[in-house]
């Protein structure tokens, strides 16, 4: 069964966001993670091919999806994304592909079909939204939503209906203290479903009490990408590693 989701628009949302959550990008500590109010509906449940199949996709500060937990829920159908230009179709894309794909081996915003380093690791973790122009030196440069002050979570929970098993994955990102270059990461598996505002927020500023949290719950952690995947490729039972390419 094939299901339609819409992701609403990006001009709407912005003019609705509220003033505090954009007064957030300037703040020194993270901001108190909160549910979206645009969490997709699930259908009524009916019966899924074998495997283990994308449940849901959850996003926080990721592009323009800041300040609260977004998420995307195919329950493990075949899904269908639509939406306006601008929306952030290609941003939901992207976070499934950084969840799944070697960092060396992505172009992001393919989807759309842009031009190759149009988007980046940075701009997503950032909240690039607008470019304007220095005066004094008329360069242009990109306008963002967040500082250093700020993380982001990109989280997956894939589940196997006939076993009945939950598979998670995410990945973190955080500043140093300053933001040039990329951001740093790292890797979680659990063996559960998880949630970004369950187990992913309230830890103040110390991410070891974050990483601290997650190892009591039996998740696994990971500083690079390769012993990630191939944590990924067992629980899902995935034999050939270019099927994630």
């Amino acid at each position: 069964m094939s299901k339609k989701r819409e992701v609403p628009g990006q001009q709407s949302w912005l003019e609705a966001m509220p003033e505090a959550v954009i007064e957030s990008a300037q703040e020194a500590a993270p901001e108190p993670v909160q549910e979206s109010t645009h969490e997709t509906t699930p259908e009524p449940s009916t019966a899924l091919p074998g495997g283990f199949r994308l449940q849901q996709l959850q996003v926080y500060n990721w592009g323009t999806f800041h300040g609260q937990v977004w998420r995307f829920c195919p329950d493990g159908h075949n899904a269908l994304l639509t939406g306006d230009i601008g929306s952030g179709k290609s941003t939901l894309v992207d976070a499934i592909t950084t969840l799944l794909v070697a960092p060396q081996r992505i172009d992001y915003n393919k989807a759309a079909g842009a031009e190759k380093k149009e988007r980046s690791l940075r701009s997503y973790v950032l909240g690039h939204y607008k470019s304007e122009r220095v005066e004094s030196t008329g360069a242009v440069k990109p306008v963002a939503l967040r500082d250093a002050g700020h993380y982001s979570v990109l989280l997956g929970v894939f589940v196997n209906a006939e076993l009945g098993q939950s598979v998670s994955i995410a990945q973190v990102f955080y500043w140093g203290k300053d933001l040039h270059g990329q951001p740093a990461r790292f890797y979680v598996g659990a063996e559960r479903a998880l949630s970004i505002t369950d187990h992913f927020a309230d830890f103040g500023s110390d991410l070891a009490v974050l990483k601290k949290r997650l190892k009591a719950l039996k998740a696994e952690l990971f500083e690079s990408f390769p012993p990630y995947q191939a944590w990924l490729r067992r629980r899902l039972g995935i034999d050939n590693e270019q099927a994630l390419e």
